[in-house]
């Protein structure tokens, strides 16, 4: 497997944002998937900064609920930042999700394979609590 943008020290956290390798996500999903409670498939997502330039990162969705979604990725975010999450491959058809982090925490399971990911939550923002240019430019 490519490790050229993957950091060199398995237990950095990634000090700009990374993009994932499509083959680190095939093999996180495989992993994750065996150790699956519950019946949700984990499954690729691109997750983006509202209001940022740049292409998406590459992560996995690992839960989805009503009001939250799980996400394992290499992206820079901190808790209280709106992201875009573009859900290509949801069971209803391809979808995306406006929300704001709730936590970050590093991943620190032997099944995680990729260094320095992080498990991302995310609140789900519905349409009639959206951000506004005026509450994102703060």
């Amino acid at each position: 497997m490519p490790t050229s943008n993957l950091p060199t020290d398995p237990n950095a956290a990634p000090q700009s944002d990374q993009h994932m390798s499509q083959e680190a996500v095939a093999q996180y999903i495989r992993e994750e998937q065996q150790n699956r409670r519950g019946g949700f498939t984990p499954r690729p997502v691109f997750v983006q900064k509202l209001n940022e330039f740049g292409s998406p990162n590459l992560a996995v969705l690992t839960f989805d609920q009503d009001t939250q979604l799980t996400v394992a990725g290499l992206l820079k975010v901190a808790p209280d930042d709106h992201v875009i999450v573009y859900d290509d491959n949801a069971p209803g058809g391809a979808q995306y999700v406006h929300g704001t982090v709730a936590e970050v925490r590093d991943a620190h399971r032997p099944s995680d394979c990729v260094p320095g990911m992080r498990l991302i939550y995310i609140n789900k923002i519905h349409s009639a609590d959206e951000p506004t240019a005026e509450t994102t430019a703060r």
